[in-house]
């Protein structure tokens, strides 16, 4: 019951709660004769929203007669006092319980449904301009819950999964019997610290962007309503990219279990693929390499898939691995933004300088073929 209250669709619907007790106070002052009218019916309206957080969201069938009859009540109002077009703000906490409630679709059809019955009223009495503003509001409203509902659900499955890694750590804890092991874990709780540092990091961002927004919808600046929904969609995307990476690098042994061919595809079906990019691992025949040339080799790749996936924004990307008698070429290219290879080197950035470092230990040769806009071909040649 506390976490209901204490979410940002129920703050939200706490200050449409205030509006709608300053519209009752109005009415009632505004229209003294209408009193003994108004007063029960604005009193059965709020005893609806007290009941609301305890409805059961998968009992469809409650939810659509809970929402009729605040219509039917909201109705009722203007057929007593007309002249109050303010009547038409009691729905906004209807309209937020929607979007929580149903899915987009349905919540949106609701939506669509309120502006049509109120608009129908007030444009009768009040002109067309007045049921503009109301239906602008209904749909500002419907949005910002979307929205939210959306960013507590990234961040629920965040702690979830980041309960699950701590559980993981401290099962593997109890079973280290050596430095190796002890390795291991301390490795994995590098990563699961980054994996809450950049997903925690994101959802801030998120919180400042729905603020921003905010101010700026209430100052009526609703212009830039758009470019604000593809911000804030390009912020939870990079965190659900950084997330599965991170995610990923935790799955031990698919190296040692599937050689280096089945641990690529896993890779590019665990990360890649989730993440929307078309990712394909092409290659000719079976490979039988040495342990530690596999344990390069796709180290290799995840560096130039990581790098593809965080920094190239890339759609497709395709791993290609061939062997002759003599020789493995293995590429890894991307239809990323690209980069300057020769400014990259001077830049002296870690990444390159790991490709590099890892080649040169197996005797291979490295080659880099990249440009600002035509994406990247990361190639390594090693003699088998």
């Amino acid at each position: 019951m506390l976490a209901k209250l204490t979410n940002r669709n129920s703050i939200a619907t706490i200050v449409s709660y205030l509006m709608i007790v300053a519209v009752s106070l109005l009415g009632i002052t505004e229209y003294p004769e209408k009193r003994s009218q108004s007063i029960p019916i604005l009193a059965i309206f709020f005893l609806l929203l007290i009941v609301q957080p305890l409805l059961p969201p998968n009992r469809k069938t409650l939810s659509v007669i809970y929402i009729s009859v605040q219509v039917l009540l909201v109705v009722a109002l203007y057929s007593i006092i007309p002249q109050a077009d303010y009547w038409a703000i009691l729905l906004i906490p209807t309209i937020i319980y929607a979007m929580r409630v149903f899915s987009l679709e349905v919540g949106l059809l609701w939506v669509v449904i309120f502006i049509i019955i109120v608009g129908f009223i007030i444009i009768d009495r009040h002109g067309f301009g007045v049921a503009l503003v109301y239906s602008t509001a209904y749909l500002f409203f419907a949005s910002y819950a979307y929205l939210m509902e959306k960013t507590e659900k990234a961040q629920a499955e965040s702690q979830q999964l980041l309960l699950e890694l701590q559980e993981s750590n401290q099962k593997l804890t109890e079973l280290a019997s050596n430095a190796e092991e002890l390795a291991i874990i301390k490795e994995r709780n590098r990563l699961a610290r980054e994996l809450h540092d950049s997903v925690t990091q994101s959802l801030y961002s998120l919180t400042l962007l729905s603020a921003g927004w905010r101010r700026l919808a209430a100052k009526g600046e609703l212009d830039s309503v758009e470019d604000s929904f593809s911000e804030i969609e390009d912020v939870a995307q990079q965190a659900l990219k950084e997330m599965r990476l991170l995610i990923y690098e935790l799955r031990p042994l698919a190296l040692e279990n599937e050689g280096l061919q089945g641990a690529l595809h896993h890779r590019l079906s665990a990360v890649e693929k989730r993440a929307g990019v078309e990712a394909r691992l092409v290659m000719d025949n079976v490979l039988d390499l040495a342990p530690e040339v596999e344990e390069a080799l796709y180290a290799i790749a995840i560096e130039a898939l990581n790098n593809a996936l965080k920094h190239a924004s890339a759609t497709i990307v395709t791993v290609k691995l061939h062997s002759s008698d003599s020789l493995l070429r293995m590429e890894v290219i991307d239809n990323g933004c690209g980069f300057d290879p020769l400014k990259a080197e001077k830049s002296r950035g870690m990444g390159l300088k790991s490709l590099r470092e890892r080649v040169e230990h197996m005797n291979g040769k490295l080659e880099i073929i990249s440009s600002p806009g035509a994406g990247t071909d990361v190639c390594v040649e090693v003699a088998t």
